[in-house]
């Protein structure tokens, strides 16, 4: 969203000693050595396969079935597109893979005409992408990459990163109970506080905590994503408060509950924070109602059980984070002080967590099966020189996609 209007990039298209490979059923098939063949050779190789049509994707010209338009390759800039990871009213998000560093991405595919339709639609974007562009990088924050706008374009496109596990929603329907171990919790807790530090310390409140929005790595690192209701604060002022009301109405405080005009935006986020620690440690939410007006009724009482199973300290974290008196109820800062929060075991803790299964990334299966390693998928992490955890990019098939990787792509 840059003031200056965004040259469109060429297509560019190598030649000589490149090879070029075209799609069929289980995977790439034809190479050629030289320049892209005639549209002749391609067509009777379709007809070969049982594929009716091809499409060039940078260094790629990959078959598929015109009858099946999703089996169609779709790419942006320099990001192949792959599978759909979710969906809302006013865009989608897919995943994606840099063609020139292998790095798998989150596209946020926008539609320009529904957001223009929106009283603050497009003023909605542009404050998400300026609250993500503001976070710098931080490991408990999902980092915005890049943003790819046209504006003749229908569509604006928000490249992220991607975690490649789950989110800590996706983690608690594993189970039956919908419990984490306790250390587990503590341990994801307390990154979800460091990463809201490092929001408010920016003058952003997230105003939407709750665990669909948090995303796990197969490390067991934590991300706080979704920033569509975030919002800055007047760093000029030194109240922190805002007068929108926003989030999931589970995880809403008794201030919004009451229909008060003015409050505080941190302690909307601790509360929505000691909500999220309560589902972790009890399996459901304290305040559960078949309606809204119900559920506002019982968040305005502030009348909630804690099950016999949870400690003491965690109780008395809870309390303090569900304090009704939004002005006494304990930051951020003071959680991260808290005895619950001290006392994390750190023998072999990663060992005894649930596991997180590795994010199925169709698009890189796409690109591995080029090589027939299928099975070798790169992590989400940004790909440098050295060592940074990030080995799957270093394998075969990654340094044999570099050699055909780096044109632009649209």
């Amino acid at each position: 969203m840059n003031s200056a209007t965004p040259v469109r990039p060429e297509r560019k298209t190598r030649t000589g000693s490149k090879v070029f490979f075209g799609e069929s059923g289980s995977g790439f098939k034809y190479e050629y050595e030289g320049d892209i063949p005639p549209v002749a050779q391609f067509e009777k190789d379709l007809s070969d396969d049982g594929s009716d049509g091809f499409e060039d994707v940078g260094q790629f010209r990959v078959h598929y079935n015109k009858a099946d338009e999703k089996s169609k390759p779709k790419a942006i800039h320099n990001y192949l597109l792959g599978a759909k990871l979710g969906e809302g009213a006013n865009a989608k998000v897919k995943e994606g893979i840099d063609v020139n560093t292998l790095r798998v991405v989150a596209v946020k595919i926008i539609e320009r005409k529904h957001i223009m339709k929106l009283p603050d639609g497009l003023n909605g974007i542009k404050r998400e992408i300026g609250i993500m562009k503001s976070m710098k990088k931080h490991p408990n924050v999902i980092e915005l990459i890049e943003v790819i706008d046209y504006p003749e374009e229908p569509r604006i496109y928000v490249v992220m990163e991607l975690a490649n596990g789950c989110s800590l929603q996706d983690l608690m329907d594993l189970r039956a109970d919908k419990r984490i171990p306790v250390e587990q919790v503590k341990f994801y807790f307390r990154q979800l506080l460091l990463g809201l530090r490092h929001l408010h310390g920016k003058n952003v409140v997230h105003r939407d905590i709750k665990p669909e929005n948090l995303m796990l790595t197969t490390e067991h690192e934590l991300k706080i994503s979704d920033f569509g209701v975030a919002e800055f604060l007047d760093k000029y002022n030194e109240s922190d408060h805002v007068t929108k009301t926003s989030g999931s109405p589970a995880f809403l405080p008794p201030e919004i509950a009451n229909g008060e005009y003015n409050f505080s935006g941190m302690a909307v986020d601790v509360w929505a924070a000691g909500v999220t620690l309560y589902f972790l440690l009890v399996g459901k939410i304290p305040f559960e109602a078949e309606g809204m007006l119900e559920l506002f009724k019982k968040i305005r009482e502030g009348v909630y059980t804690v099950p016999d199973f949870v400690d003491e300290e965690a109780r008395d974290l809870i309390r303090q984070m569900l304090n009704m008196n939004a002005s006494e109820r304990i930051s951020v800062r003071e959680v991260l002080k808290h005895p619950w929060l001290q006392e994390q075991s750190q023998h072999n803790v990663l060992e005894k967590f649930m596991p997180i299964e590795t994010r199925d990334i169709q698009v890189i299966k796409a690109l591995a099966s080029l090589y027939g390693d299928e099975g070798k998928q790169p992590n989400s992490a940004e790909p440098s020189e050295g060592e940074n955890g990030n080995a799957d990019v270093e394998n075969s098939t990654a340094q044999r996609f570099r050699e055909f990787a780096g044109c632009s792509i649209m």
